[in-house]
Order: C-alpha cells, then structure tokens, then sequence
C-alpha cells in the first residue's frame, strides 16, 4: 500500500504472457477459508484465462497493519486494484471485485 503496510495476497494465473482479466477478492475472514472456494474456484478461473487475486484485508490473518474496519478500505481497494490491473496486463484493463462483508458507502 502506498503507507508502505503489506497485504498479503494469493494470486492465481495461467501460464502465458497474458494479458489476463483480473477476478479480485478482499476479504478480513483469512484467504483460504472454505467459504472462499465455494463462491470462486481461483484454480478454475485461472485455467480459463482469468489472473484471480485474493487478498486479505490490513490487520487480518497475514497482511500487515491495523484491523480498524471501514477506515483503510477505499485507499487500500484502490491500490490493490491499480496493482492487480498493471500486473495483469502492464495497463489497465477488465478488474471485477468482489468483497463478502458490508462496506459503507461514503460520500466525498
């Protein structure tokens, strides 16, 4: 993140040069509970052609920093999401994000 903390993330891809649409997923409940693979199958996706990030949330389970809900959310997703695309492909490109908790929506 541009503060510097980490989080930590699983990525899944095929193999090839790409460029690949990218399936993200943050989520503070641990990158490998069941629940995970039963919404997305990364290894699935990633056979047809999808780069799948699957990331843990600041504070949680291994990534780096404070647990302190709904505070880092929108700088953190956006980073992750600007890395996940330039990963991709080197540009931006197709990103579909999916997040299974409760996110606010904040006005600015």
């Amino acid at each position: 993140m541009r503060d510097g903390t980490v989080l930590r993330a699983d990525v899944y891809r095929s193999s090839g040069s790409g460029p690949w649409p990218v399936l993200l997923s943050r989520l503070p409940y641990g990158k490998q509970t069941p629940m995970m693979t039963v919404m997305l199958d990364p290894l699935a996706a990633a056979r047809r052609g999808f780069m799948v990030v699957i990331q843990g949330t600041r504070g949680r389970f291994v990534s780096d920093g404070e647990w302190e809900p709904w505070t880092y959310e929108e700088g953190d997703g956006y980073d992750t999401v600007r890395r996940a695309a330039l990963r991709s492909s080197r540009r931006y490109g197709p990103v579909l994000l999916k997040r299974r908790c409760a996110t606010p929506r904040t006005s600015h």
